[in-house]
């Protein structure tokens, strides 16, 4: 059997607070942008920056981490692997695809009562 990888790692900074609900099951899931800054030619010798905007999905225990420690602004680090989607507005099939998060590490300072992520997995 062949063996094949689907994995994406990003650093960035989250660009809104996490929406977290439960599914019928009680599972809990996250979702959240995180944006990621390029340098790129913009004709010429001029460089201009640019960002890439990215729709992260987190489950379970992520989930709870970000919910409880994540806001807009922080800086944060990902792994995990490209999903893609469709869903149809209006008579239109649009394609989706967001990243499903295995892996988060927080970069940015710590806020008051904050824990480290070592410390919630011991726990």
């Amino acid at each position: 059997m062949s063996r094949s990888v689907n994995k994406i790692i990003l650093v960035g900074h989250v660009g809104r607070d996490p929406e977290v609900r439960k599914t019928q099951s009680g599972t809990k899931v996250a979702n959240l942008s995180l944006a990621t800054n390029y340098r790129a030619n913009a004709g010429g010798e001029d460089m201009e920056e640019r960002t890439d905007w990215h729709r992260l999905v987190l489950w379970n225990r992520l989930a709870l981490l970000a919910e409880e420690y994540v806001t807009k602004g922080d800086r944060i680090y990902i792994e995990g692997r490209l999903g893609y989607d469709a869903y149809e507005r209006d008579g239109v099939t649009i394609p989706t695809a967001e990243v499903h998060v295995r892996e988060l590490v927080l970069l940015s300072p710590r806020r008051e009562g904050a824990v480290d992520e070592a410390a919630e997995e011991a726990a």
